[in-house]
């Protein structure tokens, strides 16, 4: 396919774009988005034609302006400001400088003043559609999606072949985790870019985050076919896929290709012993192999992540080999990484448990017993069944139910998709004001559950549908507010082998997961959701079957059975190989994807005896937890 033209402007390259009136308008290069996060850069230099409004006067905002964006472009946000704001005290409404001091104030993490400055510039050069880009991102990175998606709706009316609009609309959706909307929004980048790699890329990486393995691999082999030498970073990549996905011989090529690459690519390193190991399980002499390799690296020279990685498997390796000291040793060092990755900096750690003790502040009795009386629905009309909730602590053996329930024939399964988050959104004033809630409102709250299952491809009216979200559990009061008949599956787990899980996990960092860097986070945050579950279970009327970790491994049939009793349903045979299921499935997106496409084995329950010695000062913390579920100390 011939290579499409690209736009004028930014999306070709550092550019200053002349606007009507004459002045310089800063651009932002397409280059400049290479990751989540807001990465401003502005490119230096003019482009012919450009016409300054005064060219005699000492003073030069052109100039300015240009030494203004060559400084941001090399990073040096200050100097830029000081460019910026120059021009602005001689010309206060000159929109290039606001538009600039915008882009500073993004790459300080300051969204709100970038905003209101980006904001201003686009009032006096509307017609320019990198400024409503980059209104866009700002509105974004503030976590106002809707206004984002205005603005970036302008900048498309102005030019429908900009391809910063459909990267920034995608990486929008992928934040939000609107997973086929991000991919939709990056096949429109690959149309107009069909032979730059970076597109497949962030495809790839979208299909990744929504569990569609096969549709990463399928965007990362296109990518390949684009580039002459493969380079590092996509070479890992398509190993790491390979081994998500079980083919562990191409997961293992790919690794050497990118070790032959470098060496030293620590990530590629860690998917090299993954593989490794899943060769040859339980050999030590590959595992004593894989430890040496990991253990020459030199982690300072890569990224963060990769040093995370790299330390992860150390852990994993060590705890395999059973030197349990190195194992937690280098389970801290993964932490210590994962606390330090440059995305996580504007990441606010506090959010998620904060919640978690407003709810458990807000749910007394007082609280529910002045609920507004509504009448009991039922099972929604034309579906097969109640809704169904399996939720539980990270690491409470939820995967590994997923997986079971989800090979029963009348059974579908969703893994870890904010479908009750998108209902809570919608409900303003939340929680106090599920007191006031009345028919209508709980009908429209459903509906948009409804619709958003849909939308993910739910056979609502054929199958019995499973929401696996596990800290859902956090808004059981929420989910017996709006579906009163819901059935609630709980996964239960000695508290003590959950918090050392958690711990343990190569987690996708995120607001709530951060909890889980330290032991004492982790067993806090335990004690917290617990807390919070027992207050819902003492409060309200929540239709609950438990489901015990240490049963499921011991006797599947024996615990399962009476699960799917709840549920209304029979025994079914294919239910008794979760690992067979998980490997059809293809499409295991939490890090417990390489134990459930195992056998079962029961060699993770009472892990925490093993690490005793480095668990013991925050078992005080959850004590009353494990005397509560029944489990010994």
């Amino acid at each position: 396919m011939a290579k499409k033209p690209l736009p004028p402007g930014p999306a070709k390259g550092p550019a200053f774009a002349p606007q009507s009136g004459g002045r310089a308008t800063v651009g932002l290069p397409r280059s400049a988005f290479g990751g989540p996060g807001p990465t401003v850069g502005v490119p230096a230099g003019g482009q012919g034609g450009f016409r300054p409004s005064a060219p005699s006067a000492p003073f030069d905002a052109v100039r300015l302006l240009q030494m203004g964006g060559s400084h941001l472009a090399a990073g040096r946000l200050d100097h830029a400001g000081q460019a910026a704001a120059h021009v602005l005290k001689v010309e206060p409404q000159n929109p290039d400088a606001l538009h600039l001091l915008g882009l500073v104030a993004l790459g300080k993490g300051d969204a709100a003043n970038a905003e209101k400055l980006i904001a201003a510039a686009a009032a006096r050069m509307p017609n320019h559609v990198n400024v409503w880009v980059n209104l866009g991102n700002a509105q974004r990175d503030g976590g106002k999606a809707e206004e984002a998606l205005i603005a970036y709706q302008r900048a498309e009316a102005l030019n429908p072949g900009y391809p910063d609009i459909f990267l920034n609309r995608g990486q929008l959706y992928k934040d939000t985790t609107d997973y086929a909307a991000a991919i939709a929004e990056f096949e429109k980048l690959i149309a107009l870019m069909p032979d730059d790699p970076a597109p497949y890329m962030r495809a790839a990486s979208a299909a990744t985050e929504a569990g569609r393995f096969r549709d990463a691999l399928a965007f990362l082999l296109r990518a390949s076919e684009r580039t002459p030498a493969t380079p590092l970073h996509l070479a890992t990549t398509l190993s790491a896929t390979y081994e998500r996905l079980g083919e562990i011989d191409d997961a293992f090529a790919w690794a050497e290709k990118a070790l032959a690459i470098d060496a030293n690519a620590s990530g590629a390193a860690a998917v090299w012993s993954r593989a490794h190991r899943r060769r040859h399980k339980g050999d030590a002499t590959v595992l004593a192999a894989c430890r040496a390799r990991l253990e020459a690296l030199d982690l300072e020279r890569g990224s963060r992540n990769e040093a995370r990685l790299a330390s992860s498997e150390l852990a994993q390796i060590c705890q395999e080999a059973g030197d349990i000291d190195a194992a937690f040793r280098y389970f801290t060092q993964q932490n210590e990484h994962t606390s330090r990755l440059p995305e996580l900096a504007r990441v606010d750690r506090t959010a998620f448990v904060d919640e978690v003790v407003t709810l458990i502040d807000t749910y007394t009795e007082e609280f529910v017993s002045g609920w507004r009386a509504v009448p009991g629905p039922g099972i929604e009309p034309g579906h097969a069944a109640a809704p169904v909730f399996l939720v539980g602590f990270p690491r409470s053996g939820t995967t590994l139910l997923d997986q079971i329930f989800d090979a029963h024939p009348q059974v579908q399964v969703f893994e870890e998709q904010p479908f009750l988050r998108s209902v809570k959104k919608t409900i303003a004033g939340y929680p106090r004001s599920l007191a006031g809630m009345d028919e209508n409102g709980r009908t429209a709250a459903r509906r948009l559950y409804w619709q958003a299952l849909r939308d993910a491809g739910a056979d609502l009216e054929g199958k019995t549908v499973i929401n696996k979200m596990p800290l859902d559990i956090v808004h059981a009061g929420l989910i017996h507010r709006v579906f009163p008949e819901a059935r609630i599956v709980f996964a239960l787990r000695h508290p003590a082998d959950c918090v050392l899980s958690c711990f343990m996990q190569d987690f996708v960092p995120n607001g709530a997961m951060l909890n889980f860097l330290t032991l004492e986070g982790s067993a806090r945050f335990y004690e917290r959701v617990m807390t919070l579950w027992q207050t819902y279970r003492a409060l309200l009327p929540l239709d609950v079957h438990e489901v015990r970790y240490e049963n499921l491994v011991a006797d599947l049939r024996g615990e399962v059975e009476p699960a799917l009793e709840f549920l209304g349903l029979g025994w079914n045979d294919a239910v008794s190989d979760p690992a067979a299921h998980a490997l059809a499935r293809g499409t295991i997106r939490t890090p417990s994807y390489s134990q459930v496409t195992q056998p079962i084995y029961s060699s993770a329950a009472d892990r925490w005896r093993r690490y005793e010695k480095h668990i013991r000062p925050v078992m005080p913390i959850i004590e009353p937890h494990i005397q509560r579920f029944g489990y010994s100390l």
